[in-house]
């Protein structure tokens, strides 16, 4: 009997939602070293991570917007660019969206309270990938796109 042929990762894509996805992806991936698996773990979280990241910015900048038309913050200039840091939960640490600091064009610092689904949940997606730890601050540049750690 002939060994099953290896697929490539471009014929995973067609399987994506179907009951041989995860057979065929496994079949893959038995096929690797421990430094490749290594390697493609390191990847998918980078993507996770890169898309996680882009959720924020398009969440952040609508919440901004509110945050201003609500007369929530200490000026009334453009947010340009959101620092979070962390706290402590039993399973981890995660980015606080309820005291962030919300950097506006006219140099003004407000403490915000970004509690908006979109953002609660995509700060969370985010420390899933990046695992941020005590004293640890994220900072998202609204006017780039830039989210650094």
């Amino acid at each position: 009997m002939l060994p099953a042929p290896v697929l490539s990762p471009g014929a995973l894509v067609p399987l994506v939602g179907t009951a041989d996805f995860d057979t065929e992806l496994a079949r893959l991936l038995d096929t690797l070293t421990a430094e490749q698996l290594n390697d493609v773990e390191t990847a998918c979280l980078r993507r996770q991570s890169a898309h996680f990241s882009e959720r924020l910015v398009t969440a952040l900048r609508h919440r901004a917007r509110e945050v201003l038309t609500a007369r929530e913050a200490a000026s009334r200039w453009p947010v340009i660019a959101v620092t979070f840091t962390t706290w402590d939960w039993d399973n981890g640490w995660f980015w606080c969206e309820y005291s962030a600091r919300a950097r506006h064009m006219d140099g003004t610092v407000s403490t915000v309270d970004f509690d908006f689904d979109d953002v609660t949940e995509a700060l969370a997606d985010l420390a899933a990938t990046d695992r941020p730890g005590r004293g640890d601050n994220l900072t998202v540049d609204l006017l780039t796109g830039d989210v650094t750690w």
